[in-house]
């Protein structure tokens, strides 16, 4: 396997078109056709990270947050990024980062805090939109079948539990090829009108290219008439943390408990809700602050995130228990859902590639107990 191949394999699970517009993701360090024998999996890359990959012989580092997240520019070897990415080029160490795509993706961030929280029933929290796009062509009667189950193969007409959705219209299409066209039906300089129809299907972002190109390769035409829409259609997929249900409803201080326990924190910082019991659960990994008012709208007794200001604790206002339970230990358990990936698809593909999660990862937040 080389390191394409391993992106292609990230990319299926979280889409790079998923990820926030300013973010910086997929691979940061590395040659596309580096041959990789042994992968290294961290929350993210350190000094300590970078020692651990070399001992082991790594050939790449997956990491949550990205190294190199705004442009450098320049190069100077003291400073911790450059220090970093300095010493993963000088040994031959590629680097690929998943972050708010790896967020907004099914089984990602969120989901996999709720499951280190136990909360059954787990949907997304707030559903990311303008995901999707209508794309819409003019075939011939006679093509119809072959160019739709082109685009079906290619990803286009999946919604929910169904695919190879699709509408089609009937019409008439109007052409005059000119001197130099091959054209499919009719004669060069002649105005032709043929019977067609107008299939659309739907499309998401990180499908389209490959989409249209299985489109075009399909159709008969010599130039292909299509159309592609913006859509403002939300996924019930992907999107912003997750909420769920815990088993059995807890007091506060039982639920508290459990969370401290089961991400391994600390320390928790929390503002109480003037409910007594916890049994609806709203959680976002890593900064999540900004979801408050989703997490009440969802009718979460509680919202476990981090990063949480002071006065989001006040905007709380006795509505929602508020914890904040810290933003390594919330992300962490992401961790060893892709280590649990890579070597389900890695075997999928009978592909003898090492994957393992980083013994060397801490959290850079120390807590001082007098």
């Amino acid at each position: 396997m080389v390191f394409r191949d391993l992106q292609q394999i990230l990319e299926t699970w979280a889409p790079k078109e998923l990820a926030w517009e300013q973010d910086n993701v997929g691979a940061q360090i590395g040659a596309s056709g580096k041959n990789i024998r042994s992968i290294l999996v961290a929350l993210d890359v350190t000094d300590e990270v970078v020692a651990e990959a070399k001992r082991k012989r790594c050939d790449v580092i997956v990491t949550h947050h990205p190294l190199i997240f705004r442009p450098l520019r320049s190069i100077i070897a003291d400073r911790r990024v450059e220090r970093i990415a300095t010493d993963l080029i000088r040994n031959g160490i590629a680097l690929y980062a998943a972050h708010t795509n790896l967020d907004y993706t099914p089984k990602g961030v969120s989901e996999t805090l709720a499951g280190q929280l136990e909360l059954g029933d787990v949907t997304v929290l707030q559903p990311s939109a303008r995901l999707f796009k209508k794309v819409a062509v003019f075939v011939p009667v006679s093509d119809v079948e072959r160019v739709a189950a082109a685009m079906a193969d290619a990803g286009a007409g999946a919604i929910g539990n169904y695919d190879s959705c699709s509408f089609r219209s009937a019409g008439t299409g109007t052409f005059r090829a000119k001197a130099n066209a091959r054209p499919y039906i009719g004669r060069t300089g002649v105005l032709e009108r043929t019977q067609e129809v107008r299939l659309e299907s739907l499309v998401p972002v990180w499908a389209l290219d490959k989409v249209v190109g299985a489109m075009k390769r399909a159709h008969p035409y010599e130039e292909v008439a299509f159309d592609i829409a913006d859509l403002s259609n939300t996924s019930a997929h992907h999107g912003a943390g997750a909420v769920g249900t815990l088993a059995k409803a807890v007091t506060l201080e039982k639920f508290l408990r459990a969370v401290r326990k089961q991400l391994k924190a600390p320390a928790l910082r929390y503002a109480p809700a003037k409910k007594k019991r916890i049994g609806r659960v709203a959680v976002c990994g890593g900064s999540g602050s900004d979801l408050l008012e989703a997490a009440i709208n969802a009718g979460a007794d509680a919202f476990v995130t981090s990063d949480v200001r002071f006065h989001t604790f006040q905007e709380a206002d006795g509505r929602i228990a508020l914890i904040d339970a810290g933003h390594y230990e919330t992300e962490l358990p992401v961790v060893r859902a892709i280590v649990a990936y890579l070597k389900n698809e890695l075997k999928n593909r009978k592909l003898h590639v090492t994957v393992a999660a980083s013994a060397a990862s801490r959290n850079a937040v120390h807590y001082y107990f007098s």
